[in-house]
């Protein structure tokens, strides 16, 4: 960034006052269909968000992990009035495994903000004989084949269920869906036996008996969910969750993406909202910054970029 647009960016965050123009709408595109937890969360922080910055509309363009969105966002105008709420699938794994990446996550979007991280957890359907991630196994183990759904071909949960059953020595059919939300119906169903999710999407079916929660995929027990053992405590070594991030195009005016920063900055220390996230199973990210943001993706690429490549995950 030059010297000129250091000073503008600069300015912006230093003008509590500064905002989009009167009347113009800020689009947020999100990759899945509502209900997903990608979806959620975009409509959260937009209820966040309207009070400080105006008109905010979702745009859900789903299919191929978040890729449809994610290149119907390139070609948008880089105006700062379309901005896209990533996920792990969108911002990570789904052009992680393409042998023709659309994208470099890296170089083709101006990343605003890190706002909340949510380790994965495997739900299966209710009716199966198992209450626990190890008798689970031990039934996928006589049972193989049977198949598991995800949000898509390259959405995060493809490729943690992927990691997950590879560890277990376990072996099913992937049954790929445009959204969790699908996903989540057929599971309900039996129509697969499970799925990996989120705990925002989850819980309260969990709680109605309409999914069981087995295990949560990330370094402990989630405070929302105490009684939910992770994968780690059932004696499968593997953590996964999927991250909510806030991209502007590259070329998008900076002090356009330093108004959206402080927005959200403001939004995420919120100590009711982020209760509010903490209830859902989610951990807010205070720290709000777009080098944070960038730092994240950077580090999420190096780490699953080996491990699509030994589980074989390539399109």
């Amino acid at each position: 960034m030059n010297r000129r647009h250091c000073l503008t960016t600069m300015a912006a965050l230093a003008v509590p006052g500064v905002t989009y123009s009167q009347g113009q709408v800020l689009k947020l595109m999100v990759g899945f269909p509502p209900g997903g937890s990608g979806d959620t969360f975009a409509r959260l922080i937009a209820e966040q968000l309207r009070p400080e910055l105006g008109s905010i509309v979702i745009e859900n363009r789903e299919g191929a992990g978040g890729l449809t969105a994610a290149e119907a966002f390139l070609r948008a105008p880089a105006d700062g009035y379309t901005a896209m709420m990533h996920t792990a699938s969108s911002a990570v794994f789904a052009p992680l495994i393409r042998k023709k990446p659309p994208y470099d996550p890296l170089k083709d979007f101006q990343w605003v903000a890190l706002m909340s991280v949510a380790p994965l957890v495997i739900v299966a359907n209710p009716s199966l004989p198992t209450s626990d991630l190890r008798t689970f196994v031990s039934h996928l183990r006589a049972k193989p084949g049977e198949p598991y759904g995800s949000a898509g071909i390259g959405a995060s949960t493809h490729l943690a269920a992927e990691l997950l059953f590879h560890t277990a020595g376990v072996k099913m059919l992937h049954v790929p869906y445009k959204g969790s939300a699908p996903a989540i119906t057929d599971t309900i169903a039996g129509n697969v036996t499970c799925m990996l999710e989120t705990l925002q999407t989850t819980l309260k079916l969990h709680r109605a008996g309409r999914l069981r929660i087995l295990a949560v995929l990330g370094e402990s027990r989630l405070g929302a969910a105490p009684d939910i053992p992770t994968a780690r405590e059932q004696g499968f070594d593997v953590l996964a969750s999927t991250y909510n991030l806030l991209a502007l195009p590259v070329g998008a005016p900076p002090e356009r993406a330093a108004v959206l920063a402080r927005a959200l900055e403001r939004a995420m220390r919120n100590p009711e909202f982020q209760k509010r996230l903490i209830d859902d199973g989610l951990q807010p990210i205070a720290d709000v910054s777009p080098d944070a943001a960038r730092t994240f993706v950077a580090a999420e690429v190096a780490r699953w970029t080996p491990v699509a490549r030994r589980l074989g995950i390539e399109m």
